[in-house]
């Protein structure tokens, strides 16, 4: 049968992708070699349970498209075999499973398995209920799979020399940028590397106003959230605490996001929209989604926002209608600095709750999760990247490469430099709490409430340190 071109298999995994449908793990190697539509699947059921499985109960919180894809995933995994079955239960948000699994504590209602974002690390260890997958890739003579993981996603789960946990979706985040406007503009979004001081010109060139001076395109859509000062910390190779971002023997015990750099990125931002050539659209909870909403129409020609988020701003740019070309840059730095960004997302962690069975049942699903042609097949229908790097020589994962181009540069971004502790995700008892804590104070200041960026966040780490003291206390250290 005549092989499928590389254009026509493109729009249609772009068609399929846009409308948030899922692809099964062989669907694009076999679509471009015989043209069969792929398989979709929205939503998605689980799979019957067979007579006799050890169940195996597992918490997750992705949720919508996403979540749909990780159901796919178990039912790949419980259509594989019999001897397990992988119960998946839907915990509403990150945050939620890991609060779930603390309340249960006391009354020992909690999950074999558990998805955490890399902000609840210390929590997790902190249940004392946690076996370190380490464990059992050592047991299993698996070591091999931990050197093949991607070094920046497993670094996060790496804490003290223990892997707790195995990475499972990891992003990063990127500057979206309007390739078209940028063109117009006479600029070069090919580049991916950009300072503070680029910016600024990309942002003042590409405001644009209307006859009257209103402003009809903004050149930097901003919102506060505590992710991106923790890449900004990254990329500069600085600490968010001490001691060690709490990667070491000692847990963390002191907050310093109220450093030099930190102060910078607020005032960088803050002082574009004093300028008029970025618009602030609040805290994240409602910020994010309005300035992508702009960017994908075109009221602003550049967005900050995670890799995950790229198949939805172009789906979102080709219903728009204005013309938008979505491209990507590195997270902005000052001259000179070409550190890499942190990364994001969540883990798979083994609880001792259950029977030795059930523990044997949570490693078998992770081991299945982490083989290449289900990391390839995770990272094409949700943006995250691969955990593990045997996923790229795969042909369906070297076709989503090719077909989205934006992605090669986040993996290029988070590969940059050699990890240190200051360029990967610290690990706090109030990693949630921070973030609130510092987005409060982002948006004072930029409500006037705070008359320096310094003073904003000294208030903010001031909460911080209190919080995390008290926690510390709490749990014996």
């Amino acid at each position: 049968m005549k092989k499928i071109s590389v254009f026509v298999f493109s729009f249609l995994l772009l068609a399929l992708l846009a409308f948030g449908m899922t692809i099964s793990p062989s669907a694009l190697a076999q679509d471009a070699a015989t043209n069969t539509p792929a398989p979709t699947i929205t939503p998605v059921p689980p799979v019957a349970r067979p007579e006799g499985s050890i169940e195996v109960t597992f918490w997750y919180g992705l949720g919508g498209s996403l979540g749909n894809v990780v159901q796919e995933v178990v039912n790949q995994y419980n259509s594989s075999q019999s001897l397990y079955y992988v119960n998946a239960v839907f915990q509403s948000s990150y945050e939620d499973t890991i609060n779930t699994i603390n309340a249960g504590l006391a009354s020992g209602d909690l999950p074999d398995l558990a998805q955490i974002f890399e902000a609840g690390n210390q929590r997790m260890i902190d249940t004392g209920r946690i076996i370190p997958v380490q464990q059992f890739f050592e047991r299993d003579g698996m070591t091999d799979v931990i050197e093949d993981m991607e070094p920046a996603a497993r670094a996060n789960y790496e804490i003290n020399g223990t892997l707790y946990s195995a990475p499972f979706n990891s992003s990063t985040a990127m500057l979206y940028v309007d390739r078209t406007a940028f063109a117009e503009a006479g600029f070069d979004a090919g580049e991916p590397m950009v300072t503070f001081d680029q910016v600024a010109e990309y942002a003042r060139a590409l405001t644009e106003t209307d006859a009257s001076g209103n402003v009809t395109r903004y050149g930097l859509g901003i919102y506060a959230e505590g992710w991106f000062l923790e890449q900004i910390h990254a990329v500069h190779d600085t600490y968010m605490g001490a001691p060690n971002n709490g990667r070491g023997s000692e847990r963390m015990s002191e907050y310093a996001y109220n450093s030099p750099i930190g102060v910078q990125w607020v005032e960088f931002l803050k002082g574009l929209v004093d300028e008029g050539v970025a618009v602030y659209y609040g805290p994240a909870a409602g910020g994010s989604g309005a300035s992508a909403a702009a960017f994908a129409n075109g009221e602003v020609a550049m967005h900050f926002s995670s890799i995950a988020s790229l198949r939805g701003l172009i789906a979102g740019a080709q219903n728009g209608g204005a013309g938008v070309e979505v491209g990507v840059l590195y997270m902005p730095r000052n001259e000179g600095i070409t550190g890499k960004t942190i990364v994001g997302g969540a883990s798979l962690w083994i609880t001792d709750a259950g029977s030795v069975e059930q523990q044997e049942g949570a490693w078998d699903f992770i081991k299945f999760a982490l083989t290449p042609e289900i990391q390839a097949f995770w990272s094409i229908n949700t943006g995250y990247y691969p955990v593990v790097q045997a996923a790229y020589d795969l042909p369906e994962m070297q076709a989503g490469l090719e077909l989205y181009p934006q992605f090669q540069v986040a993996i290029d971004q988070i590969r940059l430099t050699d990890i240190t502790d200051a360029n990967t995700a610290h690990v706090s008892g109030i990693f949630v709490p921070y973030r609130t804590h510092y987005v409060e104070a982002f948006d004072r200041y930029f409500r006037g409430e705070f008359a320096t960026a310094q003073e904003a966040l000294d208030s903010a780490v001031a909460i911080s340190n209190e919080q995390l003291e008290e926690y510390n206390l709490t749990i014996g250290s």
